[in-house]
């Protein structure tokens, strides 16, 4: 076991393997060039959750009536709310400063490169830190697309839109992905005036086409202009003038707002590092690693977002544990990303794991699809929402290889279906375990019963 580990990167990979490592005995130091907690706690995650569901209390406040409850004018303190905000992120980002502390982590702030595969030096300060063996959790950074005014003034990250002192009247969000989606319906709730351009033929381009179709559906009810097929050519103007053009079936088309967010993903972080002096292979940015997190170069591991795939925080974690485990010699085992949950925080919410019902049947040709529609669920009822379940199973063994979800509060109902696919759980075992009522979990049965060929509250 290596006695003596440098992390770099101190977000939702690189802490956690940090406080693995640090239990079992080995000395961990964890280099951070800002606050801990990574792109998750700061500028992911968090903040945005935070916003998200400020936008869910108004849109519930504003639906109350429905149910004889009167309420009067709501208004939005956005300075009141961003402090609200920060305080949530800085309470976490604390209770990790505290964590490391008590299991005796040595953190430094600061900028690191290498030097050798062994030693790593901090450019703010010129220390060197030695590690038998080192951990890359460098995270990412948000993306551009090479677009003619992308870097002009007005035009936002996600990074700086978590930032802005107001809301702003008018937006066009570029990019129809998760995480412009959640930035669409937050700012739809506050007030602003939201167009999405998406270049792809669907919104969430890698999800399921009835999650993509349902969602699209529900956020253009709440007002949200969205335009796929839509390739933006020009982005002019100025901080609260700004000019899209962009072709759409054939034509040009253009739309103005008072900022534009560019919402196209992330990129890996991977510049500065010095990887080049130690023989770490990288290709198109992103580290290149085995299924046990091991990079090309002995002794030196690569996890979260820096080698691309599923940039998702609960992802990064598990890759650190296996990377920990890995220098441990730990009973170390692979990376499996057979059942990896995708959440998506807008309302309704969406989550997902494994095959979408396209790629199922490229994969294993025939499929057996379950669909419970949850008007149909007394739950849903209740609360008011809509949404649906769908679970994809292979046909020979009934083996569930896909589900997905839409409606309330299914980003903390998908962890079931992870579990079932983990142990390999056939439509027979699902549609039989007993589900409590009256709760949003049913649909999952329900689901699965409608594959065995019969139904209870579905018609």
């Amino acid at each position: 076991m290596a006695k003596k580990v440098a992390i770099i990167g101190a977000g939702p990979g690189g802490y956690p393997a940090a406080f693995l490592l640090g239990q079992k005995g080995a000395e961990v130091t964890l280099i951070e060039k800002d606050r801990l907690g990574g792109t998750c706690l700061n500028r992911g995650c968090i903040p945005t959750k935070v916003l998200l569901h400020a936008a869910a209390v108004l849109r519930e406040i504003r639906s109350a009536e429905r149910m004889g409850i009167r309420t009067r004018d709501i208004d939005l303190d956005f300075a009141q709310l961003t402090k609200h905000k920060d305080d949530v992120v800085s309470s976490l980002v604390g209770g990790v400063e505290k964590l490391c502390s008590g299991r005796k982590i040595r953190v430094i702030h600061g900028t690191a490169s290498f030097e050798t595969p062994r030693r790593i030096r901090i450019k703010e300060t010129g220390e060197r830190v030695e590690g038998e063996a080192v951990i890359l959790a460098a995270g990412s950074v948000p993306a551009t697309v090479p677009i003619e005014g992308a870097h002009t003034e007005g035009t936002l990250t996600s990074d700086e839109a978590l930032v802005l002192n107001q809301v702003p009247p008018s937006i066009v969000v570029i990019g129809a992905g998760y995480i412009g989606l959640e930035f669409a319906q937050i700012f739809r709730a506050f007030g602003s005036n939201v167009t999405v351009l998406e270049l792809l033929n669907q919104v969430l381009p890698n999800e399921d086409a009835d999650v993509a179709r349902v969602l699209s559906r529900a956020l253009q009810q709440e007002g949200i202009r969205i335009f796929t097929g839509a390739e933006v050519r020009k982005i002019s103007g100025d901080q609260g003038r700004k000019k899209v053009e962009y072709a759409l079936k054939g034509k040009n088309q253009s739309v103005e707002a008072a900022c534009v967010l560019m919402a196209v993903g992330r990129r890996c972080n991977t510049e500065g590092l010095g990887l080049d002096r130690v023989e770490v292979k990288t290709e198109k940015g992103r580290i290149l690693v085995n299924e046990r997190m091991e990079t090309t170069a002995q002794g030196i591991y690569a996890i979260g977002d820096a080698v691309g795939g599923l940039m998702l925080a609960h992802v990064a974690t598990a890759e650190g544990h296996v990377a920990a485990d890995q220098i441990l010699e730990n009973d170390p085992h692979p990376m499996d990303y057979t059942a990896v949950p995708r959440c998506i925080y807008t309302h309704p919410e969406a989550a997902s794991v494994g095959l979408s019902e396209a790629q199922a049947k490229e994969r294993h040709g025939e499929v057996l699809v379950g669909r419970f529609p949850l008007e149909a669920s007394g739950k849903a009822r209740i609360l008011g929402d809509s949404g649906f379940a769908k679970v994809i199973a292979e046909k020979k063994f009934r083996r569930i290889v896909g589900v997905h979800l839409v409606g309330p509060h299914v980003t903390d109902m998908i962890s079931e279906a992870v579990v079932a696919m983990n142990l390999e759980c056939t439509t027979e075992e699902l549609a039989y375990t007993i589900h409590p009522h009256p709760t949003l979990s049913e649909v999952l049965m329900e689901s699965a019963m409608a594959i065995q060929g019969y139904k209870i509250h579905d018609r």
